[in-house]
């Protein structure tokens, strides 16, 4: 099962990416012209891409704060570039979470469960930066209003949902609350190992901020890849475009959401004035690019530590 799950999913990336390319006139195709894509934006999206891991790093590094763990900086960079290069690449049953906690738990053998909270909150954080520039870009137009009236009625409740998951991971008394509701003391004692001490919420909020900074990082890749394609895209355009765009593609349908995403930005963007459905195609695929390449890197800093 370990094994044909990763096989469905590259399976579906394919026949995904087929029918997209089966959705344009071979005409289109051959008339875009690669070699007159501005390497200056390239080099500017892949920029942006490594800011966002930057960033990504800088989020757990705060969220590790939380549970007063004091691991150094460069340590947990290290260990981001390592997962983005598993969660891209590696097709085994070890995923980035795995490799984080793993690689971890060697330096910190007696608190894998306040690093295996870290990383939870590291998913919560990344979910919250998502919301928060939806709710600052994609209600403004960019996105169809089908897409905003059903977000703004689901997202209301993932933030009341969530709030109320880190009440009990942040607040000892709502923990106490919790284990003395009939039933439910064996789930709170088994959960125990991720609750985090209490006035920790700078820690927790400042990890937020940083994740909607990082996320717009990693958005803003795709953006200048639009413009080094040609796409007459707005930067607010992008921001309101990828929250949804991302929402969607992170669902373990294909393999790094491919196919997924750029069938979405076709639709999204293709459809708009100064952009075309294959320059939509050439921005999804150059600004997953320009973030995947420093999943190489963490590919090859992880071969040069275990050589050492």
């Amino acid at each position: 099962m370990r094994r044909l799950l990763p096989i469905l999913r590259i399976l579906a990336a394919i026949a995904l990416l087929a029918w997209v390319l089966n959705r344009l006139r071979w005409e289109e195709i051959a008339a875009f012209e690669w070699r007159t894509i501005d390497l200056r934006w390239l080099g500017l999206a892949f920029l942006f891409g490594g800011f966002s891991v930057l960033g990504w790093a800088g989020r757990w590094w705060w969220f590790v704060r939380v549970y007063d763990l004091k691991v150094p900086f460069p340590k947990l960079l290290r260990l981001t570039f390592f997962a983005d290069f598993f969660n891209l690449y590696f097709l085994g049953p070890l995923g980035a979470d795995g490799v984080r906690l793993l690689h971890l738990s060697r330096d910190y053998p007696d608190r894998r469960g306040p690093i295996l909270g870290s990383i939870i909150l590291d998913h919560v954080g990344g979910l919250m930066g998502g919301i928060v520039l939806y709710a600052c870009f994609s209600r403004s137009g960019v996105l169809p209003a089908a897409i905003t009236t059903w977000a703004d009625v689901a997202l209301p409740i993932i933030v009341i949902v969530t709030f109320l998951g880190l009440g009990v991971i942040m607040e000892p008394s709502l923990q106490r609350m919790w284990a003395r509701i009939p039933g439910m003391s064996r789930l709170v004692q088994a959960a125990s190992p991720i609750f985090a001490g209490t006035f920790r919420h700078p820690w927790l909020f400042s990890g937020f901020a940083l994740s909607a900074l990082s996320t717009a990082s990693a958005f803003a890749a795709y953006w200048a890849a639009a413009q080094a394609v040609g796409a007459e895209v707005s930067l607010r355009q992008m921001l309101g475009i990828m929250p949804a765009v991302d929402l969607v593609a992170s669902l373990p349908i294909t393999v790094s959401g491919l196919g997924v995403r750029e069938g979405l930005l076709m639709e999204l963007l293709g459809s708009q004035s100064g952009c075309d459905p294959v320059r939509a195609l050439a921005t999804s695929l150059l600004g997953f690019a320009a973030i995947g390449l420093w999943g190489l890197f963490g590919g090859f800093w992880l071969l040069c530590s275990r050589r050492k």
